[in-house]
Order: C-alpha cells, then sequence, then structure tokens
C-alpha cells in the first residue's frame, strides 16, 4: 500500500520504518524543518541535546530493542538516579525509604500512610479500579490530607495547571507504578544514550531513505482528505479533537556552577514558573559538554498561557529569579549558553474514565490515529512512543 505518516516524531519513524520493512510504499510529512517532535535535538556546548529533557529506565524494553537494532547499545549508559524536593523554601532529598522518615514537613503517621500507599501502588496491576475516581480524591482519602497537599497536590498542579482535579487516579498509578518496577537493588537506574536520544530519529530516518521510502520536511498537512487523496491509508500522529493538552515551555542553559548534587529537583511550590528542575550533567558527566553543567527548567502550561506569546527574556527573568530563590549562590552572569523551547502539544489531559473518552474517538477507514494521547493506562514516554510506532503494523492488518 501506498502510505502516508502525518509527524515525524519517534511515532511516525518507527512506524514508516516498520512499514518499509514489510514492503509498503511510505512518505513521511513533518511540519517542523526537522523530525523529532518532543525528541528533536538542538546543539549546547557544540554537542546534541534533547529540547525535552529526556531518560530511559531498564524496563523500557521497546526502545532498548530499537538501540540495539540500531546498533546504538554501546553508547547506552546506566546512571543511579537521584531526586529531591523543594518545599517550603528547602531542598530535601526524596530517594527511598530513609530519606522519607527524614523528611521533617510530615510528621510519622503521614509518613507511615505515604510510603504503604507507594508501595500498594507499585504492586497493585487491576489499573481499572482507579479509572473513576479522581487522582485528588484518591490520594486524600489513602494518602491523608497533609501528605497529599505538600506532595501530590503541587505535582498534580505543576504537571496540569488548572485541570488538576480532573486528572484519572489511573495516571498517577501509571507514574508509580512503572517507575517503581523499574527500580533495582542500590537504588534507581537511569539510562541515557552518549550523543543524545537524537541520533535514534537520525538513523531511522537515514534507514527510511535508504530503503526508498521520502520524508518531507516543513509539510503541514490541513485536510487530510483533500491533500492525501492519492494515498491508501494515513497514519496521523495530530493530536485527538475530542481530548484536551496542555503545553509545555523548557529553560535550557549551561553553565560553570554546579549548584545541587541532585539530577532531578521536584518544586512543590505553585508559585514556581517551573515544576522541575533536571541537572542533566549530574546524570551523565559534565566532560560531555566541555566541562559545563547543563540545566532544564522545566513546566507545563494551558496552551493560551502567556509564555507561548512573549518575549524570551522575560520568561529568563522569571525562571532564573525563582531559581535563585532555591539557590541563593546562583549566578546568571556564569550561564554560557541558553535556550527556550516551546511546545503547544506536550500532555494530553488524562481525565476520570479516560478509556472510554479514547474508545469514542472517530474510527476512519483510511486514518489510523497514534498521537500519544492513545497511550493508556501508561503515561506518555520515549519507550510507549515507539511501542506505538510497532504497533502500526497490527493495527493495519485490522483496517
Amino acid at each position: 500500500m501506498k502510505i502516508a505518516i502525518i509527524g515525524g516524531g519517534i511515532t511516525g519513524l518507527v512506524a514508516g520504518y516498520r512499514l518499509l520493512q514489510i514492503g509498503h510504499e511510505v512518505i513521511i510529512f513533518e511540519k517542523e524543518k526537522e523530525l523529532g517532535g518532543l525528541l528533536g535535538s538542538f546543539k549546547i556546548e557544540g554537542k546534541s541535546l534533547e529540547r525535552v529533557y529526556h531518560h530511559i529506565f531498564r524496563t523500557d524494553k521497546y526502545i532498548i530493542n530499537l538501540i540495539e537494532e540500531l546498533g546504538l547499545s554501546k553508547k547506552l549508559k546506566w546512571f543511579n538516579g537521584s531526586t529531591a524536593i523543594y518545599y517550603d523554601k528547602k531542598l530535601y532529598p526524596f530517594n527511598g525509604a530513609v530519606d522519607l522518615l527524614k523528611f521533617k514537613p510530615l510528621g510519622m503517621v503521614n509518613k507511615l500512610r505515604l510510603g504503604l500507599v507507594k508501595i500498594y501502588l507499585e504492586k497493585e496491576k487491576k489499573w481499572q479500579k482507579f479509572e473513576n475516581v479522581s487522582a485528588c480524591q484518591w490520594m486524600k482519602k489513602w494518602g491523608g490530607k497533609r501528605a497529599y497537599e505538600i506532595i501530590w497536590e503541587p505535582l498534580l498542579k505543576g504537571k496540569f495547571s488548572d485541570r488538576y482535579e480532573d486528572i484519572s487516579m489511573v495516571w498517577l498509578w501509571a507514574r508509580i507504578h512503572t517507575r517503581g518496577n523499574s527500580s533495582e537493588k542500590g537504588g534507581e537506574k537511569l539510562g541515557y544514550l552518549t550523543g543524545g536520544f537524537g541520533q535514534i530519529t537520525k538513523e531511522v530516518g537515514n534507514r527510511i531513505k535508504k530503503m526508498g521510502g521520502e520524508i518531507k520536511l516543513r509539510s503541514q498537512i490541513s485536510d487530510v482528505r483533500s491533500q492525501l487523496e492519492d494515498f491508501d491509508k494515513v497514519i496521523s500522529s495530530e493530536q485527538l479533537k475530542n481530548i484536551d493538552y496542555l503545553g509545555a515551555v523548557t529553560v535550557v542553559f549551561s553553565s560553570t556552577q554546579n549548584l545541587s548534587k541532585y539530577y532531578w529537583h521536584n518544586i512543590n511550590d505553585v508559585n514556581s514558573p517551573f515544576v522541575a528542575i533536571i541537572q542533566h550533567t549530574n546524570l551523565v558527566s559534565k566532560e560531555n559538554y566541555g566541562g559545563k553543567h547543563v540545566y532544564y527548567l522545566g513546566t507545563y502550561l494551558p496552551q493560551d498561557h502567556k509564555y507561548f506569546k512573549i518575549d524570551d527574556k522575560i520568561i529568563f527573568k522569571e525562571n532564573f529569579t525563582y531559581l535563585k530563590n532555591i539557590f541563593p549562590e546562583f549566578d546568571k552572569k556564569q550561564i554560557s549558553e541558553k535556550k527556550i523551547f516551546r511546545f503547544k502539544t506536550a500532555q494530553h489531559i488524562v481525565k476520570t474514565n479516560y478509556q472510554c473518552q479514547i474508545s469514542n474517538v472517530k474510527k476512519d477507514d483510511k486514518i489510523i490515529n497514534v498521537n500519544f494521547a492513545n497511550i493508556y493506562p501508561e503515561d506518555r514516554g520515549i519507550n510507549l512512543a515507539v511501542r506505538e510506532g510497532e504497533k502500526v503494523i497490527d493495527r493495519l492488518r485490522l483496517y
């Protein structure tokens, strides 16, 4: 068949690659000037880096298998993860049971409830029981009001903005369940590809071209029926019409300063302009970036938020001003390079009974949707994006 793929992110690329392998004719249409989508890369300190922070887990078999197939396994390195929480103007380590016991904002009873809830959600496999209850309701009831206010509510607000009360407990279950089951003795192991994950999109893109596939950049498809009428099938990663989405903004910078000993920092303060700080070079060596430390400040925002309209200078100012509240020694004069990236469609709103919502998406005999909003009950991520691309062949057989 002659197949069009709308979207040159990792899902569309993997789908195109697999379809070419079994003899179909494939053309990929990407509206941006480069491939990758949320896995797209840029240069910082002369090295390639993702515009959105990424790492993988030991259990991410789809992306690990693809890395091996592409001959990139030697570049996949595993590191010990480390996490901290910023709450009430203090930074607390939050890597396991010992850190939980030392976490002063919670009393012992609340710590016990929090620990038991985490263990339960890591072990529980029947996610369907959480479908018709919100994360807010469930966590308040079982985790306790105090733990909800300090831990879970800031997380939900930071991730989903003013829609946080709509979010299904299935979404939070998936986050805790997946991450908990990826840990090993000695702590959590996180994987990163030396030289960046952009090598995956580049290699898959090269293989697609070698097999006779075509990739058209800066190609916006606004009307599938008229623009792609000559194709037998269309694989689309465009956003689903009946699903609500949030955007994302990341501030990325390099600096001579080492601000923290942790890799991941959850910012549990609703007044912060970002929900997380990722000190990338606390996972991989700073020597990969000329001895500079590399940081991400990331947040999720409504698509009409001012950050999608205002000048970069204002975003830098607001983010760096707040960053100094967390790290008083932060000196923006030591910043070497800085970038801002905006994504209008970065996170779908996983409401209660979400399975019914995606099941009610109007079926089309020509169009197969592979948008990340279809990933359920898990949350979207690079591993599952690859999985969705792999599944296209099976879905094609059903049409």
